[in-house]
């Protein structure tokens, strides 16, 4: 992939210091979010398939449960990514890759098509124009 985004247009240097200084943070942000949402999403469907009685709720099907066990997957590897982030380790860029490579598969997995399209070619190009920042 990293040819791929080599096509790219650069960002300046200054902006990937920017990036580079706020993705730890960011990274904690959206791992505490996700962690909320995924709890009150699973509190959600819970209520929805018990109330239900027979009618087909949102909270059984399966995209849903994609959805749930992915960003689950994705708030830990957030988590476990924080420090190397913060640390400027190739390994938390690694993270960050893996997140990026699960997004892509539970947008895949899910059919979301314009998501993986845009997931893919943003997320991408800023996740390969940050990488030169770690060691």
């Amino acid at each position: 992939m990293r040819d791929l985004f080599a096509k790219f247009p650069e960002f300046p240097d200054s902006l990937r210091e920017i990036l580079v200084k706020i993705a730890p943070w960011a990274v904690a942000i959206y791992a505490f979010l996700a962690l909320l949402g995924l709890l009150a999403a699973v509190g959600l469907g819970s209520i929805l398939n018990l109330g239900s009685l027979g009618i087909y709720s949102y909270g059984s099907t399966w995209q849903y449960w994609i959805s749930i066990i992915g960003g689950g997957l994705m708030a830990f590897i957030y988590i476990m990514a924080f420090t190397p982030l913060r640390a400027r380790k190739i390994r938390g860029w690694n993270l960050m890759y893996y997140a990026f490579l699960l997004s892509l598969i539970i947008y895949a997995l899910t059919f979301q098509i314009f998501s993986l399209i845009i997931g893919f070619l943003i997320g991408g190009w800023i996740l390969f124009q940050v990488r030169p920042k770690y060691t």
